[in-house]
């Protein structure tokens, strides 16, 4: 049986001009009947129109409907699971930013951002509190000469006191870069996070106090944390940096 697209547009609830839309992008077939070329659909295709439709209002894109239309059954699983993970990221993302512009942060250096996924080598590293800086020019030196990249400088904490502390100094660099000869040190894939962050632009040797800051904030705003606090210094410039927690994972395992 074959319906005009305004009987198939009643049939199906899709307004005629999505109809037209459809078939401009192959997803949707009619035949021309008559003198009068009108378009004529299938009883049949009543459920396809449908299906395409829920994709739609489910936001996937028309490229990804060409493809799952064309594919079997085992590939359309799978494009679903990856749909289902993709919208599960965003809803994620709209809950943070929500909470984020919710919270009664006060402070107006207290900023959200999204890090992507990156590979960091480690270093283990011992100083003063806040006086780091030689075992950064002696690290980064070391990345140099292995004529290693550098894209971002890290430093976090593991324990000790207000005279004496040990962390860990890490350089981020291009995933594809073999760190396995660089001595006393360790790779890890440091996960794509949205952070909560604070600048510090201060006398180091104060740098507590900043730590202090973001975490009081979390704690008032019921942020738990997903990873390491970090010291995050961009490119060769030492004399500022971000403190910044991760607050929520992007993706799937690292």
């Amino acid at each position: 049986m074959l319906m005009t697209i305004q009987a198939f547009s009643m049939k199906t609830g899709i307004p005629k001009s999505t109809l037209r839309f459809y078939e401009e992008k192959h997803l949707l077939t009619s035949v021309r009947q008559g003198d009068s070329n009108y378009r004529m659909y299938a009883e049949d295709q009543v459920p396809l129109a449908k299906m395409i439709a829920s994709l739609r209002t489910a936001k996937v894109p028309i490229r990804d409907i060409q493809l799952y239309l064309k594919a079997d059954e085992k590939r359309q699983k799978q494009m679903k699971r990856k749909w289902i993970q993709t919208i599960k990221e965003n809803q994620r993302q709209l809950e943070i930013s929500l909470r984020y512009l919710e919270s009664d942060y006060g402070e107006e250096e207290i900023y959200m951002f999204e890090k992507p996924a990156e590979k960091v080598i480690w270093f283990e590293a011992e100083a003063s509190p806040g006086q780091f800086s030689g075992e950064f020019e002696l690290r980064r030196k070391q990345m140099k000469q292995h004529h290693i990249p550098v894209k971002n400088t890290y430093l976090r904490y593991l324990s000790g006191n207000s005279k004496q502390v040990k962390a860990e100094i890490g350089f981020g660099v291009p995933a594809n870069i073999n760190t396995a000869s660089v001595p006393e040190s360790f790779s890890e894939k440091m996960r794509g996070s949205f952070c909560i962050g604070i600048a510090f632009k201060e006398d180091f040797s104060k740098i507590e106090a900043a730590y202090r800051k973001l975490i009081q904030y979390c704690m008032t705003n019921n942020w738990a944390p997903a990873g390491s606090i970090l010291e995050w210094y961009r490119g060769d410039q030492m004399d500022e940096a971000d403190i910044i927690i991760p607050v929520t994972h992007i993706g799937g395992k690292p």
